[in-house]
């Protein structure tokens, strides 16, 4: 049997800089993305838009799925499927059975690719400002796990002549593995920390010493998921809180928007501040529908002067497409008027080398137009636009760019474990609260809204996060 390909990928410890290329890669050309718990959902929206993906989170005791399971579901997927992504936090093969999957995968004859990630044994000290080594005082450092059932009192002995500690998962088991770390010989008053949701906008810091720490983590509320540092690298403040001082930090943001790369776009801006982002778009909550615009493409070489309005800059993408298709060269689209309703179309049509012939109702109510064909986003029909434009005299036909998207359809064994994107933006919601922004008119992505559910939550451009001022202006 011919199988496809499976990526072992590390996420990371969830701050989306932190991504390396070839996992982004991989995310973007994915078929299934098969995550963990610990996998940021700003990750995933990085896959494609009718990629499949499965849930094969753990969290302390509590199991999706047991590990078996796991290992079974990437064979069954990479059967049907040219690219599986494994992905899961930090590094696979740092405490993250990577290789026991690799293994089952080779033993059934699965192509396989390991794909390393930025550990956060290294990374969530280092956001917390904490360097597992520094000179004169930790020349070493020794990772580990937490978890009791994988042999850790056994190895106490030799991790306490360690300069520098970094436990993983290791919250539940702290008092125990403090008390057994005293006993071979670590001074109680030995700096600790311990650093929740580290690189996420929710991360929080305590530090304290070996004795104190388990007090402190309840007192404070820090759980799983955690990493203990232990070691006097965790009592050195020459590196400040420097993550949780940037302006942005612990702010979360919803973006809404007509095309995921816009959204990215905008993402990244805030990210760039601290701030931590998720966004959903047209191109991600529905597929794309030809026929209406294909019919208006072949309609160009009648006697009526046409006129394309535009809304949305997934609008503009689509047409362009279909002119593509349609064997269209540019220089035969001359007579052709082009009316860009907001700041973000006419920059996509600039982006194409087009200039749109009117940027506003009255601009748009005065081109020497016979028909207009106007998008219908989400197929909805924007009322107003089209009675304005037929009392200018033109013909006006609504084309409808967008249909509805199925979920990719998976076994049976499967599909209780198969999220969408709106699921995964349901969860961060509830995570906390959050501040929700359209780019452009927010009235074109409010179905959008609706969808996830957003209530009497505000819904504001985004503008005002400091895009450049034409721009501003432009989509006033």
């Amino acid at each position: 049997m011919a199988y496809g390909r499976v990526a072992l990928v590390g996420a990371g410890p969830g701050h989306p800089g932190l991504l390396t290329e070839r996992a982004r890669q991989l995310i973007e050309q994915a078929d299934v993305v098969v995550y963990d718990r610990l996998v940021s959902p700003r990750l995933l929206l990085h896959a494609k838009a009718n990629a499949t993906l499965l849930y094969a989170g753990k969290a302390p005791g509590c199991h999706a799925l047991a590990q078996r399971d796991i290992e079974a579901m990437l064979i069954d997927m990479a059967r049907d499927h040219a690219l599986v992504v494994r992905l899961k936090g930090g590094d696979p093969l740092v405490f993250g059975r990577g290789a026991e999957e690799a293994a089952a995968l080779r033993a059934a004859g699965v192509p396989f690719e390991l794909v390393p990630g930025i550990t956060s044994a290294v990374a969530v000290p280092a956001f917390a400002g904490i360097p597992v080594t520094l000179r004169g005082v930790s020349r070493s450092f020794a990772v580990a796990t937490g978890h009791a059932g994988d042999g850790l009192r056994a190895e106490v002995e030799a991790l306490a002549r360690a300069e520098t500690l970094v436990l993983l998962m290791g919250v539940a088991e702290w008092p125990a593995i403090a008390e057994a770390l005293v006993a071979q010989g670590v001074a109680e008053d030995t700096p600790a920390a311990m650093i929740q949701w580290g690189t996420r906008a929710k991360m929080r810091t305590i530090r304290a010493t070996v004795a104190t720490l388990a007090a402190e983590a309840k007192r404070h509320r820090i759980g799983s998921p955690a990493v203990i540092v232990v070691g006097h690298v965790a009592a050195d403040a020459s590196l400040g809180a420097w993550f949780e001082s940037m302006p942005r930090f612990g702010e979360r943001h919803l973006v809404l928007a007509s095309t995921m790369r816009e959204a990215l776009q905008q993402a990244e801006r805030l990210e760039a501040d601290g701030a931590e982002v998720l966004a959903y778009s047209w191109d991600r909550a529905r597929s794309a529908r030809t026929n209406d615009l294909d019919a208006a493409l072949s309609a160009l070489s009648g006697s009526k002067a046409p006129g394309f309005a535009f809304q949305t800059s997934l609008g503009v993408e689509l047409w362009g497409c279909a002119v593509s298709r349609a064997g269209i060269d540019l220089r035969q689209l001359a007579g052709v008027r082009l009316a860009a309703l907001d700041g973000y179309v006419a920059q996509a049509l600039g982006d194409r080398g087009l200039r749109p012939d009117a940027r506003s109702l009255g601009e748009i109510a005065r081109m020497p137009v016979d028909v207009w064909f106007v998008e219908a986003m989400g197929g909805e029909r924007d009322v107003e636009l089209e009675a304005a434009l037929r009392a200018s005299g033109a013909e006006v036909r609504p084309l409808a760019m967008l249909g509805p998207r199925l979920t990719p359809a998976v076994s049976g064994r499967w599909q209780p474990f198969v999220r969408t994107l709106e699921d995964v933006i349901a969860e961060w919601m509830a995570d906390g609260p959050f501040q929700a922004w359209a780019l452009g008119d927010p009235a074109l992505v409010r179905p959008l809204a609706r969808e996830l559910s957003l209530g009497d939550i505000p819904l504001r451009r985004a503008d005002r996060f400091g895009l450049a001022a034409a721009e501003a202006v432009c989509g006033a």
